[in-house]
């Protein structure tokens, strides 16, 4: 596998404590803890012939933020899950290295054994999750004492050793109906895996994982981009300037929002003119011409007063008989 194509393999465990060190691979950090720890696979109903059922040496690496080492002694029951990896060398040390991203205690005193293991919770199967490439099969599913098994490949980047690690593990599917139907893995195909750890394989010694759940993942078609190097500094997207100011839009000036709004034209009240002395007996109202609706008006002018005529207004009748 690519080390581009790498995606966190995890872990989730709960067991006993049996030494604390200072974490080798950090040597002078006095706040980066290892714990060691025989990771119990209690027996369950499904076994394979080509799987040992036996306690895992485990290496559980963690940074001790704020000093707190004496949380964890021997016999101390913890809950931890983190990123994993498997290691092995030609004399069969075989050491799953655990990366915690969380840790905590079983709360009681563990020097009083006697009551604190009673009190623990029961033994459980290690969970895993993680992306494999599948390069070969074995076994029979619901024929002979084999189970139906593939070996995959999975590629995690190492923290200890800031860098891409490859290791194997062996999926296993239990017998029954449930997996009667489920096509078969063709080589070099990428498959998303979740299960629980119920063994070592006694010939190659990987992790033997029985399937809880499996999704099938295309190939890509090209390779991805490589991680960016952190020796050249990016250039970083300013977004927090582009968030809105402390004014609201609800609080906006008055200004901004009638210009935005169309004008109307002004009305004008009527003018009354005066004539000429020869015609003082008749008046003449006037009205304004409204400009166009589309064109802003001039604020309207207070209108003159009227003006009317000293004289009496001659007014006659005419009566019909």
């Amino acid at each position: 596998m690519a080390s581009n194509s790498t995606c966190p393999a995890i872990i989730h465990i709960r067991d006993f404590v049996e030494q604390v060190e200072p974490d080798p691979t950090r040597p002078g950090k006095g706040f980066s803890m290892q714990l060691r720890i025989s990771l119990n696979i209690p027996l369950k109903d499904i076994q394979s012939d080509d799987v040992e059922q036996d306690e895992i040496p485990t290496l559980l690496r963690f940074f001790n933020e704020g000093n707190q080492s004496d949380l964890y002694k021997s016999n101390t029951f913890i809950y931890s899950s983190g990123s994993f990896l498997t290691t092995s060398s030609d004399d069969d040390d075989f050491h799953v290295i655990i990366h915690a991203h969380t840790l905590d205690r079983h709360p009681g005193d563990e020097d009083n054994t006697d009551i604190y293991f009673m009190h623990c919770p029961e033994a459980a199967q290690p969970t895993v999750t993680f992306l494999g490439i599948v390069l070969e099969r074995g076994g029979q599913l619901n024929d002979g004492p084999t189970l139906l098994h593939y070996r995959l490949q999975t590629t995690v980047y190492n923290s200890s050793a800031r860098t891409y690690h490859t290791f194997p593990v062996t999926a296993y599917f239990k017998n029954g109906q449930r997996w009667a139907n489920f096509p078969p893995l063709n080589p070099n195909s990428y498959v998303f895996l979740t299960g629980h750890i119920f063994g070592l394989t006694k010939e190659r010694r990987q992790l033997a994982v029985v399937t809880d759940d499996i999704h099938f993942l295309p190939r890509p078609s090209h390779p991805l981009p490589a991680t960016p190097s952190s020796t050249g500094k990016r250039k970083r997207v300013d977004r927090w300037s582009q968030r809105a100011g402390p004014q609201t839009p609800s609080k906006s000036a008055p200004s901004s929002r009638t210009e935005s709004l169309p004008t109307h034209p002004q009305l004008r009240s009527p003018e009354v003119v005066a004539l000429d002395e020869e015609d003082e007996e008749s008046t003449q109202i006037t009205w304004p011409e409204t400009t166009d609706e589309n064109e802003h008006s001039p604020p309207a002018a207070t209108p003159p007063p009227e003006r009317r005529s000293r004289r009496k207004r001659k007014t006659s009748y005419t009566i019909k008989e």
